[in-house]
């Protein structure tokens, strides 16, 4: 039995070594060139669809003040949803003009949208 747990252990070892050590590793760095036109290209699109982004805001906020005052309105929610969905397609597009491909490009230019817009999910379409 003594022997079965000797050989045993480097190979324990190494395993819970191997885990510890890829905790540990860090992703990749972004390019901060990609990450500045992504950046760039997400803020121009802002503010030449200003009105967008507003309307998204001011519905989302009223749907959530209607549903917290204990009154949730199905009509408030679903122009909510309808005005994010539109701000998502126009980013869909943006990134699509960005991005044709998948790759580092795209990765760059979700992140940002992720930093910058929080409550927009785009990645992954």
């Amino acid at each position: 039995m003594r022997a079965l747990r000797l050989r045993s252990f480097p190979g324990v070892a190494g395993r819970a070594l191997g885990r510890v050590l890829a905790l540990r590793r860090k992703k990749p760095a972004q390019d901060a060139a990609l990450v500045s036109q992504a950046a760039s290209a997400i803020r121009e699109y802002a503010g030449q669809h200003a009105a967008l982004f507003e309307r998204e805001e001011r519905l989302r906020a009223k749907a959530e003040r209607l549903e917290n005052a204990g009154t949730p309105s199905e009509s408030a929610h679903r122009r909510a949803e309808r005005a994010r969905k539109e701000l998502e397609a126009g980013l869909l597009a943006l990134r699509e003009h960005f991005a044709p491909s998948v790759g580092e490009r795209r990765r760059a230019f979700d992140q940002e949208v992720g930093r910058l817009y929080p409550g927009l999910a785009i990645s992954g379409r």
